[in-house]
């Protein structure tokens, strides 16, 4: 017991040596669900579950909102976020990548002279579902992984790939993945097909160097977060919503 403790306290320091923020990229425009980044979910905006979670983290120095909307902010800032701009409309459009939008944060940071981190967090508001432990474990890994480039957030998912399929332009199904020396994946029991994992916007966490030199989110070295699929739900349209709000009501129910 008294081992566990000392190497708890070992990664704790260590945690705390290194310099990580949280950033959560909330736009003010969406289609699917109007000002879902700030709609009540239970009674509290979205977007505030990412920032409590991230402020209840003792290794992310800083949160820092990134959003374009006035609304948002206020709302960001009263539940103790960072807001220090507006992100600027083009970096706001329904294509906008994740990229320019971290690219820009960073080099607001510069400007500023505000020391840059070791590493970023990654929080969509629409992933309100996060626990301090998960956000641990990912630190963990890119501690314990110096050649890392990042950590993202899988699920196994409910299709397997190896049984998908795309139409050709003559009208046939071709499948869409294959295996060396297998001639019909398609046909093989789901139990013998490749482990396969599926991206969730639960979390990711990316060493600045992989934004700055290698101009990605990612990088090519990425480890895995196994998340279990009842905190994976990603908010993106009302039933996504509704069922949202199922989950926390069950959880405050068995509480």
């Amino acid at each position: 017991m008294l081992l566990q403790f000392l190497t708890y306290c070992n990664y704790l320091l260590y945690a705390l040596l290194m310099l990580i923020y949280s950033l959560i990229p909330a736009r003010g425009g969406s289609k699917a669900v109007p000002h879902k980044n700030i709609r009540p979910l239970r009674g509290i905006p979205l977007i505030v579950y990412s920032i409590e979670i991230s402020l209840k983290c003792p290794f992310i120095q800083r949160t820092f909102v990134s959003t374009d909307s006035q609304r948002i902010a206020d709302v960001a800032r009263n539940a103790g976020a960072e807001v220090p701009f507006l992100r600027p409309g083009r970096l706001a459009q329904d294509d906008t990548r994740d990229l320019p939008v971290f690219q820009h944060f960073l080099e607001w940071l510069k400007q500023n002279r505000i020391p840059l981190p070791d590493a970023i967090f990654q929080f969509r508001p629409t992933s309100p579902f996060r626990s301090v432990s998960k956000i641990e474990e990912a630190v963990e890994l890119l501690r314990k992984n110096p050649e890392a480039d990042s950590v993202r957030g899988v699920v196994e998912p409910e299709q397997n790939p190896y049984k998908m399929w795309t139409i050709a332009e003559d009208g046939f199904m071709r499948p869409l993945l294959s295996i060396p020396g297998v001639s019909e994946p398609f046909n093989e029991p789901r139990q013998s097909l490749p482990k396969v994992y599926w991206q969730i916007g639960y979390l990711d966490l990316i060493r600045t160097r992989t934004i700055l030199e290698k101009n990605s989110l990612t990088g090519t070295l990425i480890l895995p977060l196994r998340i279990e699929s009842k905190d994976s739900i990603d908010i993106d349209d009302e039933s996504s919503f509704r069922r949202a709000e199922l989950l926390l009501e069950q959880r405050e129910n068995t509480l």
